[in-house]
This record gives C-alpha cells, structure tokens and sequence, in this order.
C-alpha cells in the first residue's frame, strides 16, 4: 500500500518538474511555480530518485512556504509522511491539499486511506474513540470512483467492531450492515463480507433476536460451503446457532409447548458438536448438548456429554451440579440400567 503511493509521488513530483518548465492546460495550471521554487522541485525530485525522503520533505516544505496555494505539493508532503508511518502530519498535507483544490481526486484517495490506517492504529492500541473518530471522518467524505470497495467497507467494519467494543451496540450493528452492504464487496473481499456477517449475527444474539442472529449465522458459514477453507469464526458461528435454538426451545417448553421438543432438539444437536469439536471453550456448548440429548431420551448420549464437559472442565465452580446431574442421568441410562 505504501509502495503504491510512494509510485504516485514519482509520478507527480515529476509532473510538477515538467510543469514548471512548461505549463499545461487549466487542469494544471495550478501547477506552475516559481523559477526558485522550481529548482527546489527538482532537488525533491533527486532525493526521492536517491531513496532520501527526509531530505525530500526538507526541500518540500521549503517550496510550500514560497507556493502556499500549490496542492500538489502538499499533497506529495503528505505521501512521504505516510511512507514514514507519520500518519498524523500526511492527513493534515492531504487535507491542506484538499481544501486547495477541492476536486484533487489523488489526495482524497490518500486521505481516505491514511485515515483508515489512523483507525486502525488506534484502534489496535485500544483508543478506540480516537479510531472512530478518524474513520468517522472517513466516512463523511465523497468516495472517489477509482477507490477500492474494500477500503470503505473496511472502515465500516471497524467502526462496528469498535463500537461493539464499547458495548455500543445499536451503533455497531449499524455499522456492520452497512459494511455488508457495500456493493461488490461479497465478490471482492469474501472474508470482509463474512465477518461482517458474523457480528451481525452476534448483535442479533445480544440483543434476543435469536432467529435473525441464526440467519445471520448460518449465511456466515454458508458462504465458505465447499472451500477448503474453515471461516475464522467457525466454531463460534455453530456454537451461536446451537445456543439461538436453544434458547428459543426454551421459551417454548416454558409455555409448555413440548409437541415438538424432540425434534427440534436434533436440529440443536450437529450445531453443538460441531462447535465442541471445534475446540469452543464454553461448558455452556456442553450443557446444552447433554440437555438436547435428554429431551430427545437419548440418556447414553447425555451421560457422555456431561462426563465430557466435566473432564475438560475439571475446575469449573458447577463442577459439584454437573456431577449430581450426571448421576441422575446414569440411573435412567438404558447401558447402566443393564449393569
């Protein structure tokens, strides 16, 4: 990425040469500078050619204060800030140079990016309002045709995963849909797409909507359906289907709606094994699955998820309750029965 704008500094830097020599048409007369402010574009030139961008910046800002109103040059201030990972001084360049020539489609390109990688940074390093804060400013700019669709998609997504952070979650889930929803995303940038997919999903779980959290979910893992490729969230995606179930035949047997208890169970069931088998480090995955084996009077089944969850989990403070259960269950398990 940084390569890609240093490639585009060549190139303008080298335009900005040719124009003081000769100046072009309306389109870059903005362009032409003085013959002193020339000879220090040309020097810029060379020691970006001699790989010294300190040097180059030096002799940038030199020809800044003489051509205040140049936006190129700002511009190409703010590339070599960027190459240096100084993040915070190439947005304020791209900014100056934005507000020179508003229409400039190469600095908000660079602007956008280097605000996406700001949000980034920070958010990396927990400063989570400060992130949003840069990808907000992101967002309230124009989109320029020639950009990628994963750049505005990304910046959404990590707005939703910040503010999901935060515990923000009306805002998060906003966001997550809205990085879904960028058009072309499914195809460029499967795994963008489906992360947002998944933490639409884990809104839909937080906030009760256990039928749309499973929808979401299960597109998650239906989009990786015949690759060789596990989704990064699988486990968690199979757990929180089961655990949606779960919890939605709960509701139903507490009003006493059993007729279809045993099947529904079953359907709970692959979800949960999937997810334990996954290495999902929840005794509530194991509970659950006891439990859908119970309803289903499978009791051999649920003797061996219970005998499971209390070997992986040997020092769970429920550890004296699941071993109570468990015995329970071995009185009505046919196998003990026969003993």
């Amino acid at each position: 990425m940084k390569r890609q704008f240093a490639v585009a500094a060549f190139l303008l830097l080298a335009l900005a040469f040719a124009v003081c020599a000769a100046p072009a048409d309306s389109e870059t007369a903005q362009l032409k500078m003085s013959k002193k402010a020339g000879k220090l574009m040309a020097k810029a030139l060379k020691a970006i050619q001699d790989e010294q961008p300190d040097r180059a910046i030096e002799l940038l800002q030199e020809v800044s204060t003489l051509e205040p109103e140049n936006a190129m040059v700002r511009h190409n201030l703010g590339v070599l800030f960027f190459d240096k990972g100084l993040t915070a001084e190439a947005i304020s360049n791209f900014e100056v140079a934005l507000r020179l020539q508003p229409d400039y489609q190469n600095a908000l390109l660079a602007l956008r990016q280097a605000l996406l990688e700001a949000g980034k940074k920070a958010s990396s390093e927990q400063a989570l309002d400060k992130s949003n804060e840069h990808l907000l400013k992101l967002n309230g700019l124009a989109v320029p045709p020639a950009e990628n669709v994963g750049l505005r998609a990304s910046a959404c997504y990590l707005l939703g995963f910040n503010y999901f952070n935060l515990k923000q979650y009306e805002k998060a889930d906003d966001y997550f849909a809205k990085c879904q929803a960028v058009e072309g995303l499914k195809d460029a940038n499967r795994d963008l797409y489906a992360n947002a997919t998944y933490f639409l999903g884990m809104m839909g779980h937080i906030q009760g909507n256990y039928e749309s959290s499973s929808e979401n979910f299960r597109t998650y893992l239906g989009l990786y359906a015949g690759s060789e490729t596990q989704p990064e969230f699988f486990s968690h995606a199979n757990y929180f289907i089961g655990a949606n179930l779960f919890r939605l035949l709960e509701a139903r047997l507490a009003k006493g709606e059993v007729a279809n208890m045993a099947a529904e169970a079953a359907d709970i069931i692959p979800y949960l094994e999937q997810a334990i088998a996954a290495g999902i480090p929840s005794e509530d995955a194991h509970v659950m699955l006891g439990n859908c084996h119970v309803y289903r009077k499978q009791y051999e089944k649920a003797v061996q998820a219970y005998q499971k969850l209390i070997t992986v989990f040997p020092q769970s403070p429920q550890r004296q309750n699941y071993e109570a259960f468990l015995a329970e269950l071995q009185k009505m398990s046919p196998q003990d029965k026969k003993k």
